[in-house]
């Protein structure tokens, strides 16, 4: 059974705090479960169970606001139509059958005034509809309710000299045990714990931890479930209950499993769909440093004193700033520093570094240099320059991710996912390099045979 798209977030701790306010408050996540109910098994019960012919047939019985009139008719019943849709189940029969209207005379016995679908007629068809609809209780109960009722003639049994046709009364019978018949499947539907054992199941597999790599663990942490609207494919019910969880990363030892109870259903709740994995990306000023010199070590660029070029570039932060040492070789030779602060970049998953300037104690330099440098293109191309990608320290640990996102949970349960986007939040500075929430989004679905 495939589930759902879900909503996953995960926080990985790293070593070193990062300061509250620097943390994004997450929704929970939300995890698909299909379930599969067969409803053939229970259906051919049904079908066993509701008699081909009502009871009664051949045995004369009064007419209804007909005084002395009488009828009796034979009536058999064609296989039950099931059709499944939604929340809804129809059922439909058609039945076939002939009767004879008559009067009493002394004692017992009955002069027939007339008939239809009798020999030589062919029989007369009536179609009988029941719909009712599937419904499930916080206990994971599910049930079925009945809500409408119909008789349809097919071809019409009158009667000319009663003046009304009373194809109601002779179906009325077979009402009956179609109604029966319904209830037993309700009962049925009602006693069979497949719902319960099923979530119960997969409730207790997403409280293991799930190994991803060496000292890295997947934590579910679920702890609500909610029901999803209730579909059908073909005669199978699909039961989805969507649990909500708060999954994290655990670095270190196996942490223990949670041993919380499969709670009831939230009927009412509408959870929001999506993946997201938080992890805390962390980017070495080194890094940083090959990154830039890459970009901008060997541009030129031109000044009133001449052509400069680029000789070598230096990343490290400090309270908050990003700061760029620059080495300059032309007709002075010399290093000038730029500060900056470190934003994040979604549409480019880096980090760009805004408000970029020359440090006072470069300006003071410079100042005894004379105003040249001021007026030439090197702020604009370090700041053109000065962006550094985040998600290639990470490619390992989503690789990780992903392999953890599909596996055999169980025999009949299977966890299947692809992680698709990543995106930098927030960045601050550390004593080695930048720090910054990143995201990990994808799509998470369960297989459950």
């Amino acid at each position: 059974m495939r589930l759902s798209p879900c909503l996953l977030t995960f926080a990985l701790p790293l070593v070193g705090q990062v300061p509250s306010a620097f943390v994004e408050e997450l929704e929970p996540s939300t995890l698909s479960l299909p379930i599969r109910v067969d409803l053939a098994p229970l259906l051919k019960q049904v079908e066993a169970q509701v008699p081909l012919s009502p009871p009664n047939i051949e045995t004369w019985g009064e007419i209804k606001g007909k005084p002395r009139s009488y009828f009796r008719f034979n009536l058999i019943r064609e296989p039950l139509s099931v059709h499944v849709k939604g929340a809804q189940v129809s059922v439909r029969v058609v039945a076939n059958f002939g009767m004879d209207v008559g009067l009493r005379t002394l004692g017992n016995h009955y002069t027939v005034m007339g008939s239809c679908g009798r020999n030589p007629e062919p029989p007369r068809r009536v179609m009988l509809d029941l719909n009712t609809s599937i419904g499930l209780l916080p206990s994971w109960g599910v049930e079925l309710r009945q809500t409408a009722f119909e008789v349809t003639p097919l071809n019409t049994c009158e009667v000319t000299f009663l003046g009304f046709d009373i194809t109601d009364q002779v179906t009325a019978g077979m009402k009956e045990n179609l109604k029966a018949g319904a209830d037993t499947l309700a009962r049925l539907v009602r006693e069979n714990a497949l719902a319960r054992q099923k979530a119960q199941e997969a409730w207790v597999q997403f409280s293991q931890p799930i190994e991803l790599g060496k000292d890295l663990y997947l934590v579910f942490q679920p702890r609500h479930v909610r029901l999803a609207p209730l579909s059908t494919q073909g005669r199978t019910l699909v039961i989805t209950p969507e649990i909500e969880a708060q999954p994290r990363l655990v670095l270190g030892a196996r942490p223990q499993a949670e041993t919380t109870p499969l709670p009831d259903l939230e009927l009412n709740a509408s959870p929001r769909p999506g993946f997201r994995l938080r992890v805390e990306a962390d980017l070495a000023y080194t890094h940083a440093s090959q990154q830039l010199a890459a970009q901008v070590v060997g541009k030129t660029f031109e000044t009133a004193k001449g052509r400069f070029e680029i000789t070598s570039a230096r990343v490290w932060g400090d309270q908050g700033k990003a700061l760029l040492e620059i080495g300059l070789k032309g007709r002075i030779t010399g290093k000038v520093t730029l500060s900056g602060k470190p934003l994040s970049d979604p549409a480019t998953s880096s980090l760009r570094l805004a408000d970029l300037d020359f440090t006072l104690d470069s300006q003071s330099w410079l100042a005894r240099m004379g105003d040249w440098i001021y007026h030439s293109d090197l702020q604009k191309l370090i700041t053109d320059k000065a962006h550094f990608l985040m998600d290639q320290q990470f490619q390992g640990l989503r690789d990780m991710v992903q392999t953890g996102l599909n596996r055999q949970l169980a025999p009949n349960l299977r966890l299947s996912g692809s992680l698709k986007a990543f995106r930098v939040a927030a960045v601050t500075t550390g004593p080695d390099g930048f720090k910054s929430q990143a995201y990990l989004e994808g799509e998470v679905q369960v297989d459950m045979k």
